[in-house]
């Protein structure tokens, strides 16, 4: 560990006390649980590290070290967002975990870089990208990479058999298969699209980017999916299943990174893997339930790595600010 981080914020949006007011959506529970299992403890792992992790009062404490781990409650009544600011206060850098959802991964990256501390995230102009499917297919198919074609509610479908979803839509969450379009309604409001229902098999990506675009593949994962009546649901991350493909998927990796510009730290992407080749169906920038298991399956501790990356981009700064 070459950096000076010592005290890590983790603030993840489900866990961390931003629904405090209201109730917990259990649907994303336990993708929020490993998420924040995987990250703390590969963080605790790392010499000289203490973790404040934001914690939403109401859940049951996390059986994380108590010498390594420090609780930070939001509890009902309580303004998140204040509380998280008051969290970061007390820490060297801040690594967020929100949905793109509603703007939200983009909003909760604001908010902790409005409190001065370097934050683990993609650039502003990546996350707010990717955070829409249909830009992020747009600018990948721009750059000649293999992407689901994406059209919005309402214009010509791109097949016959469709598959619907939000435009900024996390997971499986409302994501529906369609045969008549025409008569289909929305279950809520909001920005829907439209893409065509393409078959094969559903992986992800777990990527490593450095401040200059560079890639490292860490993973080349499985996804497990079921189709049942009209919907995908979503059932976990095989990490490591599809080594057998990196050859094939490096390239593609690297040609991602070099489209969206700004991703930066743990990045995935979801495809389906096709017989004549991957189809890019959406790029995470932030830390995905793919990171779960990566340590052990790569045999070494990513979070260093991504820290240290932070830590740079701070030192290069305070660099140019000494030579302006």
């Amino acid at each position: 560990m070459e950096n000076s981080f010592r005290r890590v914020l983790v603030c993840e949006y489900v866990t961390g006390g931003a629904l405090c007011n209201g109730p917990l959506p259990t649907d994303l529970m336990a993708d929020a649980n490993a998420m924040v299992a995987a990250l703390v403890g590969d963080l605790t792992a790392l010499d000289g590290i203490h973790v404040t992790l934001c914690w939403d009062s109401r859940l049951a404490p996390p059986s994380f070290p108590a010498d390594r781990v420090a609780l930070f409650p939001v509890a009902p009544g309580d303004d998140p967002e204040s509380r998280w600011r008051d969290a970061a206060a007390l820490c060297d850098v801040v690594w967020p975990i929100a949905p793109e959802s509603d703007g939200l991964l983009g909003h909760v990256a604001d908010l902790f870089w409005g409190t001065g501390r370097p934050v683990v995230a993609c650039a502003p102009d990546a996350i707010a990208l990717a955070s829409s499917k249909t830009a992020t297919a747009a600018r990948l198919a721009a750059r000649g990479i293999a992407a689901i074609p994406t059209v919005p509610l309402g214009a010509p479908p791109p097949a016959a058999r469709h598959v619907v979803k939000p435009d900024d839509g996390a997971g499986c969450l409302d994501t529906f298969i369609v045969d008549d379009i025409a008569a289909w309604t929305p279950p809520h409001a909001g920005r829907w699209i439209v893409q065509p229902l393409v078959e094969g098999e559903a992986c992800s990506l777990s990527m490593l980017v450095d401040n200059a675009g560079v890639v490292r593949l860490l993973g080349c994962n499985r996804q497990t999916m079921e189709r049942g009546d009209g919907c995908f649901s979503f059932h976990g991350v095989e990490v490591g299943a599809m080594e057998h493909r990196r050859a094939a998927w490096e390239p593609l990796a690297r040609a991602i990174a070099a489209a969206i510009p700004g991703l930066r730290g743990y990045v995935a992407v979801d495809l389906i893997d096709k017989p004549d080749g991957p189809v890019v169906v959406e790029v995470n920038p932030r830390l995905s339930v793919g990171y779960s298991g990566l340590s052990r399956v790569l045999g070494w501790n990513p979070a260093g790595e991504i820290l240290d990356l932070f830590h740079t981009t701070l030192a290069d700064a305070g660099r140019e600010d000494a030579h302006a």
